[in-house]
């Protein structure tokens, strides 16, 4: 009863302060609003520009040359690609992928060992692998399978681009060599054909090369070469926002994390106004109050949330993720640990000041850009801040579609905040000024 009653009053002072509620959800509509209008939904891509850059590892190798077929590969992806290929450990280095134990000497190891890491961080959409003896089987008429490396998290539309375009070089290639097969043994006909047959014979050679030079050949006898896609282990993990991912979760969870400072002002407040005082002649506990207010504050933060969210899904097309109840559970994971920091900041009357500490927390948390922005040692201490499990959480859902279980993590670390800081509000908190 006392926890109610102090909700209904605590709810009934929040939503009487017009300038509160308006900062609360109007202000994070001024980062939102500008910037997905300004920018398109891969505003993000700084190499828009630029030829896309795919990574190659050429195990066909000829005294570490790549074979003739392998190298006829390559030039034809050069054409639309800019190739990631026999790296040097410098290059490696600057991929920032950690320790890679294959990368000790360079070679098509050390480039598929980085390749496959570019991909699972979603640096890049497709990594190709080409295999040993390549050249060999094509010369002999064999089959043989180009790796296409992807992540099932990215963009469907830009893997099937990538692979079209592989496709279209490896069947080229096939195609080519099928012609030049076919032309060879014609000419061996020729020699022994009649001088009639070997006029006829030349001039259908003749007509076939140009076809396959104009690209007009419109019957073959199937790629020697196929493109094989392969999804590497634990894809889904990774996946960069893209303009409404980032701005429209980031601002929100920036603007949540401010009701530590709303919550802290509140208390404050009730403590110059004598209303703590007057609770000592009441049977209230530390906890039922603190409870109360927790439970008010709570509600008016998921309906920021909520509203944020829905004018992203309604104005600007934002998808929500495969899974609202997961969104809703880490939703209240989120305003919760931000509404016991504020009652600990309360009860350890640091609140004063605390605006600019929770904007540089929102930098490094990834709210304002992605965070693969910062370097790695600060994508490392940004672990101990609220901001960036909430943050992680959500782009799981929202980009990258996973469900409940799989931001159980997320979840249970904001929890354990709230948990931790509503206790030490509790056994800090005064009544008095």
């Amino acid at each position: 009863m006392q926890v109610l009653t102090t909700f209904l009053k605590d709810l009934k002072i929040m939503l009487r302060d017009r300038g509160e509620m308006v900062s609360l959800f109007l202000t994070p509509l001024a980062f939102i609003i500008p910037i997905c209008l300004a920018f398109p939904e891969d505003g993000y891509n700084l190499n828009a520009d630029q030829k896309p850059r795919l990574p190659v590892a050429t195990y066909d190798l000829v005294d570490g040359v790549p074979g003739e077929h392998a190298q006829a590969l390559l030039d034809t992806l050069a054409e639309s690609y800019e190739l990631e290929t026999a790296l040097t450990p410098e290059e490696v280095g600057q991929y920032e992928l950690g320790d890679l134990p294959e990368c000790a000497a360079p070679g098509p190891t050390c480039d598929e060992a980085v390749g496959r890491g570019l991909v699972l961080r979603d640096s890049r959409a497709v990594a190709v692998v080409i295999p040993a003896g390549l050249s060999a089987d094509v010369d002999a008429g064999q089959n043989i399978s180009v790796t296409l490396l992807y992540n099932p998290a990215s963009d469907p539309t830009e893997r099937q681009r990538f692979e079209g375009v592989i496709s279209g070089s490896t069947m080229r290639l096939s195609i080519e060599n099928q012609i030049a097969q076919g032309l060879g043994q014609f000419r061996d006909l020729i020699e022994i054909a009649p001088d009639a047959l070997q006029d006829e014979i030349s001039r259908t050679a003749e007509e076939a090369e140009a076809d396959a030079t104009t690209g007009e050949t419109t019957e073959t006898r199937g790629a020697a070469i196929s493109v094989v896609s392969v999804k590497p282990a634990n894809s889904a993990l990774m996946q960069s926002p893209n303009t409404l991912q980032q701005t429209i979760p980031g601002y929100t969870v920036m603007f949540v994390y401010f009701l530590i400072g709303t919550v802290a002002a509140s208390v404050r407040m009730e403590r110059n106004s004598g209303m703590l005082r007057r609770l000592l002649a009441t049977p209230a506990t530390r906890s039922a109050v603190l409870g109360g207010k927790t439970l008010a504050t709570l509600l008016i933060g998921v309906l920021q949330v909520a509203v944020l969210f829905a004018i992203g899904a309604v104005v600007f097309g934002l998808k929500l993720g495969n899974d609202l109840t997961a969104l809703l559970i880490l939703t209240v994971a989120v305003v919760l640990s931000a509404v016991c920091i504020g009652l600990a900041a309360a009860a350890y009357r640091v609140e004063r000041g605390i605006t600019l500490p929770l904007i540089v927390a929102a930098l490094l948390a990834g709210c304002a850009f992605p965070v693969d922005w910062l370097p790695s040692f600060l994508r490392t201490v940004n672990l101990v801040l609220p901001q960036t499990w909430a943050m992680q959480g959500y782009q799981d859902i929202i980009t990258r579609g996973l469900g409940f279980a799989d931001i159980l993590p997320e979840t249970g670390v904001l929890v354990g905040i709230a948990a931790v800081f509503f206790v030490l509000a509790v056994r800090r908190f005064d009544w008095e000024e």
